[in-house]
């Protein structure tokens, strides 16, 4: 039973955010929203749903699968999906685009920091405590105050747009249906950790998280057909600083993170795939990640998924 609730909840999880996306990029459609402010607020923040409800129903249960779904749903969006999306057409990007690529790597750092040292709070504890969440939830908070109130050039775009009042019905129920299939995917990913004698947190950083990230896969690798660079990208880059300092922000808020030394390497591995998106596209003329460097981002997040599978 409980590996059937985890199968039947991650596609409640995946539908539900899926259905929560189409409701909030028609309501952004409505209020005549930039793309690239749908794509990293609205498409990135709605495609991490599901790591949201996962880390809210694992403080709800008292497990720690909340921080290593987050490192290593971060780290497969930067490798895997901008590294095959760019195989599928290369990602060019925008100067003001570039700005967010850069803070995605402050929320990564700035959120290791405070994962690997004692910051804010408890000495002896090692983990996000409850004052470094706010920090974190504050930040964020800035990030979307900066994001809204920066002109963004317009395009148009062919999309579905539903009424006002359809848009909010399948944004409430897309959320119901992620925090269901949330607990069901916890609550099975511990039975199956428990069964194969592995631990949560590899479960976390393979199955869950790859999982959890398959509306970003789905979304940028569609745009990426469709040469919508602004979508392509702007869904992982929003959906890697909310997780970093929303979801982790307000998920300490509520019970204080604990980590052990086992998660470093993880972590260092999600900063090196913030790095490597920064020199991708920062240090190229056109600002753009090629198909060359699509290849690299493949191959070393494989290396990376060996080297946790190796672990157990």
């Amino acid at each position: 039973m409980p590996i059937i609730l985890f199968a039947i909840g991650f596609y409640i999880l995946i539908k539900g955010a899926q259905i929560l996306i189409r409701g909030a990029s028609s309501m952004a459609r409505i209020f005549g929203l930039s793309p690239w402010f749908v794509g990293i607020a609205i498409v990135g923040i709605g495609t991490s749903i599901p790591e949201l409800s996962i880390n809210l129903a694992s403080v709800w249960n008292g497990q720690g699968i909340g921080l290593s779904t987050i490192i290593g749903s971060n780290t497969f969006n930067i490798l895997a999906i901008l590294g095959l999306s760019a195989l599928f057409s290369p990602i060019m990007t925008r100067d003001s685009w570039v700005k967010d690529i850069w803070f995605n790597l402050l929320a990564i750092t700035i959120a290791s920091i405070f994962i690997i040292f004692p910051i804010l709070g408890e000495t002896s504890f090692s983990g996000i405590t409850q004052i470094e969440g706010f920090v974190l939830l504050a930040l964020f908070s800035v990030w979307m105050f900066i994001l809204l109130r920066r002109p963004e050039e317009t395009e148009s775009r062919e999309e579905e747009i539903f009424t006002v009042l359809v848009s909010n019905m399948m944004i409430l129920g897309g959320i119901v249906g992620v925090f269901i299939g949330g607990r069901w995917v916890v609550q099975g990913a511990e039975f199956i950790a428990s069964a194969l004698g592995v631990s949560e947190a590899l479960i976390g950083l393979s199955i869950v998280a790859i999982g959890t990230s398959l509306p970003e896969l789905t979304v940028s690798l569609t745009a990426a057909l469709k040469r919508e660079p602004a979508i392509a990208l702007g869904n992982v880059v929003g959906s890697n600083i909310f997780d970093f300092l929303g979801i982790l922000g307000l998920t300490s808020i509520l019970r204080p993170i604990s980590v052990t030394s086992d998660f470093r390497f993880d972590i260092f591995a999600a900063l090196g795939a913030g790095l490597l998106l920064i020199l991708a596209v920062y240090f190229n003329k056109r600002h753009e990640v090629t198909r060359k460097e699509g290849v690299l981002f493949v191959l070393s997040y494989v290396l990376y998924l060996i080297i946790v599978l190796s672990r157990g």
